[in-house]
């Protein structure tokens, strides 16, 4: 969702490949919405319990069945160049995500297996970045580690006597990458695949050019509401008439929303005011954020959303049950880097951070949050134009009872 300023700014797309088929098909039902007047809904008014953003016990479920056992972002692929090492914490663990000369992201936990330190430290007032290394060296005793998590060295290593070298790599993490995402599980186990996982997203992802894209700003910070919050308001379009009357709206069309599900994933396009003024079959990236916003949820936790002449990497994690942990990334295209386009880009990332997002949707959400303390209300009542959140709370609900897992388990499937 665009900054109004904003609006004559467009990705400078490269020539595409087709459009995937299955987004094709969501771009005709964008068309067949506007030629009838016709808005998408669910079968049925439902409910959902206040205490899903309350209960400690449901936040732990949430914490052990979706946190502790899903594939979920930790990072956009070009975070991690080669020779580079890059702290995650937003899962409530430590690790390290990294590249090694064979090109491929690994993820470990980020302690040393001497004493425990910490390997790969951020100095906590800027989110975490990539620092380029050789391998990764403890700054306790110098332990030494290869970048794929072989001990490579102990400081006079013939004093432990009757330890066997081999035992002592780092502690691996299940880990892969697709899409220009890389996917890490907090608990140590099997392999899996990341574009098996995807459920077919990852054709949309290239053909949008995501995994081209490269990181200017990134924020992570946290504020006092529940994490499904934000998530339920970037489900549905029904509010943007409302709250983002001053900002976005006068872009949009009243919620007018076409949704592909992907397995527990979604892509939808989010009709803008142009595509009811003209419709024309988009052929690239450009044209189809003239006619809509696409948006994607890579279930459970993580947003992308593509603004015309960039994208925002939103991941919403859950530290308390009364807290979340906002990591705003904005990619930008390659070939908008430098001097040149930086006050255009810090501009950009204002509004759309501190404006759209944090004084409209996450103030939205904090309030929430304090409301819910008083017990007026003890569960959601939803509308058929907000399907799409109730269909996402079921979701984490088939994941908690154990109906649903993640796709791709066997990376050979």
């Amino acid at each position: 969702m665009a900054p109004p300023e904003h609006e004559a700014i467009t990705m400078n797309t490269p020539a595409t490949a087709p459009m995937p088929a299955t987004l094709a098909d969501l771009v005709h039902r964008l068309d067949q919405a506007r030629l009838t007047g016709t808005r998408e809904e669910g079968d049925q008014a439902a409910t959902v319990p206040t205490s899903h953003y309350t209960d400690p016990r449901h936040w732990q479920h949430e914490q052990a069945s979706l946190f502790g056992q899903w594939p979920i972002v930790a990072a956009h692929s070009s975070e991690v160049p080669a020779g580079s090492a890059l702290p995650f914490d937003a899962l409530g663990v430590p690790i390290v995500l990294t590249r090694a000369a064979d090109g491929r992201a690994r993820a470990f936990f980020n302690v040393c297996r001497h004493r425990g330190m910490a390997l790969v430290g951020a100095d906590g007032t800027e989110p975490a970045k990539a620092r380029p290394c050789k391998a990764l060296v403890c700054p306790y005793h110098a332990w030494t580690y290869e970048l794929d998590g072989r001990l490579r060295h102990r400081l006079h290593a013939q004093t432990f006597d009757g330890i066997d070298p081999a035992t002592l790599n780092l502690v691996e993490l299940p880990c892969d990458e697709a899409g220009g995402l890389i996917f890490v599980k907090r608990t140590p186990g099997a392999a899996f695949s990341a574009e098996a996982f995807l459920q077919g997203l990852d054709t949309h992802l290239h053909w949008m050019g995501l995994p081209r894209m490269t990181v200017f700003r990134k924020v992570d910070r946290v504020y006092p509401a529940n994490w499904k919050l934000t998530v339920d308001a970037f489900l549905e379009g029904y509010h943007i008439r409302v709250l983002h009357r001053d900002t976005i709206y006068p872009f949009f069309a009243d919620a007018y929303t076409v949704n592909l599900h992907a397995g527990p994933h979604q892509d939808s396009l989010v009709a803008r005011r142009t595509a009811f003024d003209a419709f024309e079959p988009p052929r690239d990236r450009y044209e189809l954020c003239k006619l809509a916003t696409p948006t994607q949820l890579v279930f459970p936790n993580t947003f992308l959303i593509w603004h015309p002449d960039y994208v925002s990497l939103i991941g919403m994690f859950s530290p308390a049950v009364d807290q979340i942990r906002w990591v705003h990334t904005m990619l930008i295209p390659p070939d908008r880097t430098g001097e040149d386009w930086t006050a255009h880009w810090e501009k950009s990332f204002r509004l759309i951070e501190q404006t759209v997002f944090q004084q409209e949707d996450i103030a939205t959400a904090v309030a929430i949050q304090r409301g819910l303390s008083c017990g007026a209300n003890t569960d959601f009542h939803l509308g058929r134009l907000e399907h799409e959140v109730l269909r996402f709370h079921r979701g984490i609900d088939d994941a908690i009872d154990g109906t649903l897992a993640p796709a791709g388990g066997d990376p050979s499937s």
